[in-house]
């Protein structure tokens, strides 16, 4: 049986009365680890598809669901959303440009995956490319009339204006145009479009993370996926950092660099 979810989609009938034809929830993981990337996962739905059926189970807020809760809930998004995708920003690249133009770059490269049917991208045959002249959009990196961006958090990191010293590590995500974007707080635990962005975002990077544990057993990634537990910052303390941490944060223990598992 599905794990119980989210199933108001207020907010999504919301944007439809406005106007809106369709809505792209986006979500961050990995802002607060000491090492690996910072990735950000979206999700477009058709408001009309989405807003005419009930919300599949188990979607909600990435951090309330177990990690096998989430596995299954993923596999949901994929085949619920008109299309999902994940885009990551390298330790070096956040190191070099800062964490707000680091989720640019992630958000911004999700984008593109989904545009580009890449890898982390499912169907539900509802989006922009369920015709032909939707197909000619997504090639061209478009976003359909009529979108509207619902961010999870307080901050728009997603819109915010590109500084000089990011334009050669952003290449052709420089060029995306961007839908208006609506900030939710705490919208990944609220938002069904937001929850099922952080559910994708939250799995791929977890995996990623444990697929490095294994060239790195000493920093105990495969639990902690990057964050500073007692066993990664002991780590840390016995052989340095590695090429996956983040040399621009408080590695060392008694710092007080935030830690959590979100």
């Amino acid at each position: 049986m599905a794990a119980r979810g989210l199933t108001d989609l207020s907010v999504e009938r919301g944007l439809l009365s406005e106007g809106f034809d369709f809505v792209l929830g986006v979500d961050e993981v990995g802002r607060g680890a000491l090492a690996g990337p910072v990735s950000v996962g979206v999700a477009l739905f058709d408001l009309r598809v989405l807003t005419s059926a009930e919300v599949p189970g188990g979607i909600h807020d990435s951090k309330q669901l177990s990690a096998q809760s989430r596995q299954e809930a993923t596999d949901r998004v994929r085949s619920w959303a008109a299309a999902a995708a994940v885009g990551s920003t390298t330790p070096a690249e956040l190191d070099e440009v800062g964490m707000t133009m680091a989720l640019n770059l992630a958000g911004r490269r999700a984008m593109l995956s989904m545009f580009q049917g890449g890898a982390g991208v499912g169907s539900g045959g509802h989006g922009p490319d369920a015709s032909d002249g939707g197909a000619a959009t997504a090639s061209a990196r478009v976003f359909p009339d009529r979108t509207m961006v619902l961010l999870d958090g307080r901050h728009d990191w997603l819109s915010a204006p590109l500084t000089l010293d990011c334009l050669g590590i952003f290449g052709d995500c420089a060029d995306l145009e961007l839908p208006p974007v609506r900030t939710v707080i705490k919208g990944d635990g609220s938002v069904p479009a937001i929850a099922a962005a952080s559910i994708v975002a939250k799995v791929a990077r977890d995996e990623a993370m444990i697929a490095l544990a294994e060239a790195h057993p000493h920093y105990g990634w495969e639990s902690n996926v990057g964050y500073g537990t007692v066993k990664h910052r002991q780590g840390i303390a016995e052989l340095g950092p590695s090429i996956h941490h983040r040399r621009s944060f408080r590695l060392s223990a008694d710092t007080g660099a935030k830690e959590g598992l979100s």
